[in-house]
């Protein structure tokens, strides 16, 4: 947990140190990681796209959300988270009121009625106010885009006192030296298969399938069989999936997450420069999440990411490349075939073996 929170640390620090993040929302992000709130940092780009950063953090208390204990127990608990969100919606507060000083273009809205809130901020926080666009939502609430903007919509939750919130800050880039050559596909694949082999890691392959019959009727009636699914294409949702799993055993931790910290790295690194393809980059991701790295063609036809899990057979690393659309199958990791519904598991990690 502690190398999780500094691996986060020092993925904002890099954000930071390779952007136009503005110094007040940089500081209000690294106070939420010390509540425990991991914010989500994304950098996207590529193609005929321009590369950002997008930083999203969620606030997020109900009555329900903690099941299973003692009353006493219970009360305390929810009290404590009660406080906690009340300090992160306190500390954002206090930002959002400062950065209204400094924005090009702001909107500050509020309605309390019984201890029910909602509170709404939205900002053009870009010098470049004539790319800017103003849009409304549909209570009338205006939102911006622009080179750097930011948005925050706290509402009641519930109706037994739940409330939920939402910060959403988005800041371009500078532009890639034009000079520097493409990355390619071919040597990020070839980069993350030689670390594995460093350490002495096999792959096993996988295959991922299903046509347009299957697909039209498994979008609805099967849709619990699937973790994540990208229609790369737009329109068909039939594709193929050959896949590259690489694991690391339970007992060695240590070895599987210094694994995830070069890989991301690796990831990171491919990123940096110019591409023929846009992509989705995820900062200090972790074994409870999918999607670290994603990248596609700008005709959509085709589909590559980079993904990790961890379950009771070991900690996994997988290259997925699709043509069509992506379905990834819950136990992907077990997953030899997955083929119109049809599964076939990889020696020793069928279902009900421990």
């Amino acid at each position: 947990m502690k190398r999780t929170i500094l691996s986060l640390v020092l993925a904002l620090l890099c954000v930071a140190s390779q952007a136009q993040v503005n110094p007040k929302v940089e500081q209000l992000f690294k106070q939420f990681d010390e509540l425990s709130e991991r914010p989500r940092i994304t950098k996207t780009g590529g193609k005929y796209n321009p590369t950002r950063l997008e930083y999203v953090a969620a606030v997020y208390y109900s009555p329900n959300m903690i099941q299973g204990v003692e009353q006493h127990l219970r009360d305390s608990l929810l009290q404590a988270q009660k406080e906690r969100t009340q300090l992160q919606v306190a500390t954002i507060r206090h930002t959002l009121d400062e950065l209204q000083e400094e924005a090009a273009e702001s909107y500050h809205y509020e309605y309390h009625k019984n201890g029910r809130d909602t509170i709404v901020y939205a900002m053009n926080l870009s010098s470049d106010t004539i790319t800017s666009k103003k849009f409304q939502t549909g209570e009338n609430h205006p939102f911006f885009l622009s080179d750097e903007y930011l948005n925050f919509d706290y509402r009641p939750y519930d109706s037994d006192g739940g409330f939920m919130g939402n910060l959403h800050y988005v800041v371009n880039l500078p532009l890639p030296d034009k000079s520097a050559p493409n990355k390619t596909l071919e040597a990020l694949t070839a980069d993350i298969q030689r670390l594995f082999k460093q350490n002495k890691i096999k792959s096993r392959k996988a295959l991922w399938q299903h046509d347009k019959q299957y697909s039209d009727s498994a979008w609805v009636a099967n849709s619990q069989e699937f973790i994540y699914r990208m229609n790369a294409s737009g329109q068909s949702l039939e594709g193929v999936t050959n896949v590259e799993i690489f694991t690391v055993p339970l007992k060695q931790e240590q070895l599987a997450l210094q694994l995830l910290h070069e890989l991301d790295s690796i990831a990171y690194q491919f990123t940096e420069g110019n591409h023929e393809f846009m992509y989705r980059y995820v900062y200090g991701i972790n074994f409870q999440e999918w999607g670290m790295l994603t990248c596609f063609p700008v005709d959509g036809s085709r589909y590559y990411s980079v993904s990790v899990e961890a379950d009771k057979f070991g900690f996994h690393f997988v290259i997925a490349q699709t043509e069509g659309s992506e379905w990834a199958p819950r136990d992907w990791p077990s997953i030899k075939s997955f083929v119109n519904g049809k599964i076939t598991y990889f020696k020793g990690m069928e279902p009900g073996r421990k």
